[in-house]
């Protein structure tokens, strides 16, 4: 039998024909032997290509089973035509890391009462026997599960060190490595030990030993507890809230779009809609955009659903607990999915329901290969499952809300908060301040703020102290030498960082081009607004929560608990703190730079700036009168405008009708084909070629920019030329198909990417 296969992580986008003797089935996964290796394959169908060719057999069958079913298959073809995307890469996607799943069974009980914890399968049937076994399975009193959350407490010893009180720093003889831990103490108050020597790369713990037995630094050993958190859930919803749940239950439509302002109760609206379906036996799948939402969402399932099995799924977690969690929600055995866009793929074969909170978010947009929008693919899914679909956000994709006029998807909307009011906003207008970074207006409310013992929030769009370092004398900024990008000055470790490609140097005393000690740190980031603060509040416990500072969900989980208890006064953070998250506390919010979210050159970088705005503010009134402030230089653009009167329909009108003016999407498919060489020159040559080819087809109905040379000309020391084609929105990819074939290696086509993907 000849049958088609994908080749697991291959860049490349054909299937290939092979044979087998073995009965297999479409969606199963088999080991071939592809260019001399011996890799994994996906079965794609049962109907082989013949040629003038030897052909292979395949190498033996991997699961003994196909965990795709015929729907994962389409939704894989869906994914490879619209978004071009090799189809090896797309298959991979439903599978976790790891060539073969190979995982222990757990009997795990399903009541106290039973008086065993979790136990290995072997284990049990060891101690109590088979039948046993069989007859706790009958009588549904246990179930077999590949993983579990233990939920008992777990202590740990922490150290935590500080400045001493007692020192006099100025008085102090300190090495420039001393000085760089001091430095970094002075900034945040206290850290781990292991939180500072990571920060600080330092190569030992001894520089910090030494800074204790001089009395420079105390230290102090707390225990940290490791259970879940969780927050008791809101048991019955208001009357707007009431009416929506009742709209999705009798509409035979099962695509929503929820627009619900920030605070209103989405989430609410969500759970009662997942609990008629739990308790139907389904399972429901929990999109969220990045992996920074799920701590404090998983405690508010946790407290709504106790005694269901509630998991997350993303790229974080360690290999093996990633295939056990997979093999469990595959098997039914988990009720709800809590995940980013990787746990969209995860097969289960009960999905009942379909969240996507956020859904305006661009973190949904995966952007690397394989390219594909996650919101647009769980909508696909919820239709080839027909199950319901719910995207839920306070600032909707202009895409999506303009779909709802046509009935693609059903708008509901929530307008009042049940709890707590709207924020007062106010613009502040930079023109005016002396200070650059932070108004005397907002200096003023903070301090007001955390006198009252409430909370501030205070966004930041960019990390680092300061965003380029330029010199005086010739002018020269110091760039990334792999990316055409300028390198960020990081005070806390006093380095350059480039944040595209990852690379990290001393900062120089002199100027690279000159020799010049002129140099100067320009421009601010989070650190800087951090650092800033600090001066004028130094008695305030300031928080910065950035990609610096928590590069993990368990770090994230600490931040949170840290804010909830009123532990930080001040939070200084990037985007990760204008979604989703709900602190009573919080009482004023800042937006530091709004100018500065509107300077991407794409053609949703005013929605992005509107969803930003919007979303932060909102952080704040949750239980009171909140106060959102907007920095800007032109307080009357017309995106900070609507954002301010709290506007979404208004931005939404002038949104796109501007869009349908410049045939851009919804009204448009864009294509950016982004042409790859090793010399400037060579990428430009490529691009030329491409252009003729794409002129070759003499399509009417497509209008061609470029080639250009985009705003990242040179990353990770590839050189690049970007073609940009506008497309009807219903047309097929059939011709950029073709060239993305001819050009496996040295052009990348992505379609519709958001938030500024080149």
């Amino acid at each position: 039998m000849l049958i088609q296969v994908a080749i697991s992580n291959s860049p490349l986008y054909d299937t290939y024909t092979y044979m087998t003797d073995s009965p297999v089935e479409p969606g199963e996964r088999v080991e071939v032997n592809f260019s001399g290796r011996n890799i994994v394959g996906y079965v794609v169908s049962l109907e082989g290509k013949t040629g003038r060719y030897r052909i292979k057999s395949i190498n033996k069958r991997l699961d003994g089973r196909p965990f795709l079913s015929s729907k994962d298959l389409e939704l894989a073809e869906f994914v490879m035509k619209e978004y071009i995307a090799p189809p090896g890469k797309v298959f991979d996607l439903f599978f976790p890391p790891g060539k073969l799943l190979s995982v222990d069974d757990f009997v795990v009980p399903l009541s106290d009462e039973l008086g065993f914890s979790p136990t290995k399968k072997d284990k049990f049937i060891k101690q109590y026997g088979e039948e046993k076994l069989t007859e706790l399975l009958s009588l549904r009193d246990v179930k077999i599960m590949h993983s579990f959350e233990r939920r008992t407490p777990k202590k740990r010893k922490i150290r935590r060190i500080s400045l001493s009180l007692k020192t006099d720093l100025l008085k102090q003889n300190l090495t420039p490595l001393w000085q760089t831990i001091v430095d970094y103490l002075l900034s945040v108050e206290s850290a781990e030990v292991s939180e500072l020597e990571k920060k600080l790369q330092l190569k030992s713990r001894s520089p910090i030993e030494t800074l204790i037995s001089k009395g420079i630094l105390t230290e102090e050993e707390t225990e940290e507890d490791d259970s879940h958190w969780v927050i008791p859930a809101v048991t019955e919803l208001n009357g707007k809230q009431k009416e929506v749940y009742k709209s999705i239950m009798e509409s035979g439509s099962k695509a929503f779009l929820l627009h619900g302002l920030t605070g209103t109760g989405k989430t609410e609206v969500y759970f009662k809609v997942m609990e008629y379906l739990l308790n139907k036996g389904r399972q429901v799948l929990y999109l969220v955009p990045e992996i920074s939402l799920t701590p404090q969402l998983l405690a508010r399932i946790r407290g709504a659903f106790p005694g269901r099995d509630v998991r997350q799924y993303h790229s974080y977690m360690a290999k093996g607990l990633r295939q056990q969690i997979w093999l469990d929600a595959v098997e039914g055995n988990v009720d709800i999915l809590v995940g980013t866009r990787s746990s969209l793929w995860v097969p289960m074969k009960n999905t009942g329901l379909i969240v996507v909170d956020e859904e305006h978010d661009t973190s949904f947009y995966q952007q690397s290969v394989p390219y594909y929008d996650g919101v647009e693919a769980a909508m696909k899914k919820a239709e080839l499952l027909n199950v319901p679909i719910i995207l839920g956000s306070a600032t909707p994709r202009v895409s999506h809300y303009h779909l709802t006029e046509s009935g693609k998807l059903i708008l509901l909307s929530l307008t009042e908060r049940p709890v707590g009011s709207f924020p007062i906003i106010e613009l502040i207008d930079m023109k005016e301040e002396k200070n650059p970074i932070i108004s005397k207006r907002a200096l003023e409310e903070i301090k007001k703020t955390i006198s009252a013992e409430k909370q501030v929030f205070v966004f930041v769009h960019r990390k680092g102290y300061s965003n380029y370092v330029v010199c005086f004398t010739c002018g020269n900024t110091i760039t990334c030498p792999h990316c055409s990008v300028s390198m960020t000055y990081h005070k806390a470790d006093n380095s350059l960082k480039c944040h595209y490609c990852g690379y990290k140097e001393p900062i120089p005393k002199t100027c690279p081009s000159c020799g010049s000690m002129t140099l100067s740190a320009r421009g601010f980031g989070t650190e800087r607004v951090e650092h800033d603060l600090q001066k004028y509040f130094p008695s305030a416990k300031i928080m910065r929560m950035d990609r610096e500072t928590i590069d993990n969900p368990v770090a994230y989980e600490k931040a949170l608990l840290e804010i909830s208890k009123k532990e930080s006064q001040i939070i200084v953070g990037t985007k990760m703190i204008t979604k989703g998250l709900d602190f009573p506390d919080v009482e004023m919010v800042l937006v530091v730079d709004a100018d500065r979210l509107m300077s991407f050159p794409s053609y949703d970088s005013p929605e992005t700036a509107f969803q930003h705005i919007s979303q932060v503010s909102g952080r704040s009134g949750r239980a009171g009168i909140g106060k959102a402030f907007i920095q800007s230089f032109n307080p009357k653009n017309r995106i900070i405008k609507a954002a301010f009167e709290r506007d979404y329909e208004a931005f939404y009108k002038d949104e796109i009708a501007l869009r349908k003016e410049l045939n851009n999407p919804p009204f448009a498919k864009i294509a950016e084909i982004i042409c790859y060489g090793d010399t400037e020159d060579k990428s430009g040559e490529l691009a030329e070629r491409i252009l003729s080819e794409v002129k070759a087809e003499r399509l009417d109905t497509i209008e061609v920019f470029g080639p250009l040379t985009p705003v990242l000309s040179k990353l990770k020391n590839s050189y690049r030329m970007k073609i940009t084609i506008k497309l009807p929105s219903d047309s097929d990819c059939g011709f950029l198909e073709k060239i993305q074939k001819r050009h496996p290696a040295d052009v990348q086509i992505i379609i519709n990417g958001i938030g500024g993907i080149i």
